[in-house]
């Protein structure tokens, strides 16, 4: 369980965050839209505390994140950035066993355990064979899995994702659709901003809409793509229709 309430902030004056309250259920995909510039990626940035909110609390199970150990806080929490270049060689391998580092003692290595689920991780994301692999040298749909088992491999019940599937191709947006389905198998916390309004009315269970940093929207799929909602926040129109029982959108000024 995941809640915020009232969350604030701030960047260099301007108001990013204003008054956001909300909660969200594990075992379940949470999408969260708005335009360019709403607060998406913020909110995932203060849930991790990457930044401080400057009033409002946010809460992991009931307990206040300001009051969870950074370290610890990272074994429940994970964050799977857009950016995911890295600026130095690094081997996948090592990329992904980054994620165990918040279960390690000072100056510990790896364990067997450890190897074990950084080993499941790459297996779930299929990319196994590229585990040797300079991640800078491998594809952007590549490189996201890598992150993606990265987040996997702290074995975090909450996991946001930011922008997971912008400009990857069909194969490579198919492949972190299905993680997501796994993750929600297994009774975590999915948060994930998302620019493909299509991908979000047909994959997530709840839809949350930001605008202007504020909480416009949070609720159903099918209550979110309304023609008054998408007006007043895209300011464009939008007309949804069937098509084997898969609900489209279809989007005109």
């Amino acid at each position: 369980m995941l809640e915020v309430d009232t969350i604030h902030f701030s960047l260099d004056g301007k108001k990013i965050l204003d008054g956001i309250s909300a909660h969200f259920e594990p075992g379940m995909i949470h999408g969260i839209i708005g335009p360019n510039g709403s607060g998406k990626s913020t909110l995932l940035k203060t849930i991790c505390r990457i930044w401080e909110p400057q009033s409002g609390s946010i809460r992991v199970n009931g307990r206040d994140i300001r009051e969870i150990p950074r370290k610890e806080l990272s074994t429940l929490v994970t964050l799977v950035p857009q950016n995911t270049t890295i600026g130095f060689p690094v081997s996948v391998f090592d990329i992904v066993s980054m994620g165990r580092n918040p279960h390690l003692g000072r100056f510990e290595g790896l364990r067997q355990k450890d190897r074990d689920i950084i080993d499941q991780a790459l297996q779930q994301t299929s990319i196994s064979s590229l585990k040797d692999r300079n991640i800078n040298e491998l594809s952007g749909g590549e490189g996201q899995l890598a992150i993606i088992a990265r987040a996997i491999a702290t074995e975090a019940s909450l996991i946001l994702l930011d922008e997971p599937t912008s400009e990857l191709d069909v194969r490579h947006t198919l492949e972190i659709v299905n993680i997501l389905f796994d993750f929600r198998k297994q009774s975590k916390t999915i948060l994930v901003t998302i620019h493909d309004l299509n991908l979000a009315r047909k994959f997530c269970d709840t839809i949350s809409i930001l605008c202007d940093g504020k909480l416009f929207y949070s609720g159903t799929p099918e209550g979110a793509f309304s023609a008054e909602n998408i007006k007043q926040v895209f300011q464009v129109k939008v007309k949804e229709y069937k098509q084997d029982e898969t609900v489209f959108l279809d989007f005109y000024e």
